[in-house]
């Protein structure tokens, strides 16, 4: 009975320190409140100031031609994809090394190309030579005209490029993970491949006899599927117009946009609607449009099967979907958001800018509404969060993409679409591993964890 009346006792003298704990906790929440909706001042280089014109018909008509250079090539109106590449104008080296590796399965179902172009377009075996590295890695440029499932001996010479040395760096999880926690593949494979691509490099061969070589599954391609690409690009600054290394690399490829903006990460949204308002005005009957970093090496077989699956008269936009993202309010972030463009607690579900596809069907739509809607710089969250949102179409998360850095390692690619952040080098290094059943045969099923370590989580249905 005493023990109760002490302890009643104390309660009750400690009654106004937890009243008090109590207002603290609440004066310190309604301040952390209003201090997330003052609008912080943008830095320096930041474009776009609270007297900016965000009007988007400031900077894109639909009406009015704007062209800076025009493609030579042209969509036929039996596209099925049609890949469109943002890309900087320094940035060369990443449009080649594009062009010469998953480029080449889109050239092979462009109704306008022929085992000829491919072989002028490709100028002989493309090769890119690693300083770091003895080796020279070199892409095959009509390897599907070929029907025999074994390489010829020409063929084998341009398969390989791949030194012993280079066995664990090819098959490992790059950075965080390895090869024998994750993606397994047998080691004995890789390293009897890696001999033979070895034997059959450029720089071994010359004058010999090569050995024969199994095409792998991982590469097969629905030829009926017809495609397009294109590469679209801005000016390098304010004054500037196309420049000459540019106009020469137009008139060997032909596969160029340049419009009239200045190219910049924070111009972004713009360049993104600068490529819906193309091919919106120029390729009208497609399918899918793929929107892909000059940084992303797209699997153009997944993609395919991937999108067979869809109704083509369904909406669509499909990429790495996020869900209930809080803008980011410092002003030293790559990603700022000041409340002045954006004050809403949380953006729109939306998919990742780093690839992502939009059914031809809703470009039309999607221009519309942006001509209405002031200019938000996050091209992703603008276009495929805050536009798709006005036309009522829902982004859908696939697990074809990613927003992370994906290994270059050719057993992820039995499902995956795409790998981000890869140099051109690692560009070479898988399109090459993909093409050799021996580096792929022993490849064994992935689980969800493996293909993408990413979950969207509370993606409500009606946001």
């Amino acid at each position: 009975m005493a023990f109760r009346k002490a302890m009643l006792g104390r309660l009750r003298s400690s009654r106004p320190l937890l009243l008090v704990a109590v207002v603290v906790c609440i004066i310190l929440y309604m301040a952390g409140h209003r201090l997330s909706s003052v609008s912080i001042e943008p830095p320096s280089f930041f474009p776009w100031t609270t007297t900016s014109d965000r009007n988007v018909s400031a900077y894109v008509s639909t009406a009015k031609q704007t062209l800076l250079l025009t493609p030579r090539e042209r969509c036929s109106g039996d596209e099925f994809l049609v890949v469109v590449v943002p890309s900087s104008p320094g940035n060369s080296q990443r449009r080649k090394a594009i062009r010469n590796t998953y480029g080449q399965w889109i050239r092979q179902v462009d109704s306008a190309t022929t085992t000829r172009k491919l072989m002028q377009l490709s100028d002989g075996w493309n090769t890119l030579n690693n300083e770091d590295e003895e080796s020279i890695y070199v892409v095959r440029k009509d390897y599907l005209d070929h029907p025999s499932p074994l390489l010829t001996n020409s063929e084998v010479s341009a398969a390989g490029g791949v030194s012993q040395g280079m066995t664990r760096e090819l098959f490992s999880l790059d950075g965080e993970h390895d090869m024998k926690d994750n993606l397994p593949i047998s080691a004995k494979s890789a390293s009897d491949e890696t001999k033979t691509a070895t034997t059959a490099s450029v720089h071994r061969t010359r004058g010999r006899l090569g050995p024969r070589v199994q095409l792998s599954t991982f590469a097969e391609l629905n030829r009926t599927l017809k495609g397009k690409l294109f590469f679209i690009l801005g000016r390098e600054n304010s004054e500037s117009g196309v420049s000459a290394s540019l106009m020469n690399e137009q008139e060997v490829y032909g596969d160029i946009i340049v419009e009239d903006f200045v190219d910049t990460y924070q111009n972004l949204t713009l360049k993104s609607l600068f490529m819906i308002k193309y091919i919106t005005n120029h390729c009208p009957d497609v399918k899918y449009v793929a929107k892909v970093d000059d940084d992303v090496f797209l699997h153009v077989p997944n993609l395919q099967r991937t999108l067979t699956t869809k109704d083509t008269s369904e909406k669509l936009i499909l990429g790495c979907l996020f869900c209930y993202v809080r803008p980011i309010l410092n002003p030293t972030s790559k990603w700022f958001s000041p409340r002045y463009m954006y004050q809403g607690d949380h953006y729109p579900n939306y998919v990742s800018g780093t690839s992502y596809v939009l059914s031809g069907n809703v470009l039309t739509p999607l221009l519309a509404a942006a001509i209405h809607t002031p200019l938000f710089h996050l091209e992703d969250v603008f276009i495929t969060g805050i536009l798709a949102r006005m036309i009522g179409v829902k982004p859908q998360d696939s697990m074809d993409f990613s927003y992370q850095t994906r290994p270059t390692n050719p057993c992820l690619y039995q499902t995956a679409s795409m790998g981000h952040e890869m140099e051109p080098l690692q560009m070479y290094k898988l399109w090459n591993m993909l093409h050799l059943r021996g580096m792929t045969s022993s490849c064994k099923p992935l689980t969800a964890a493996q293909i993408r370590r990413y979950t969207p989580s509370k993606c409500d249905a009606n946001r």
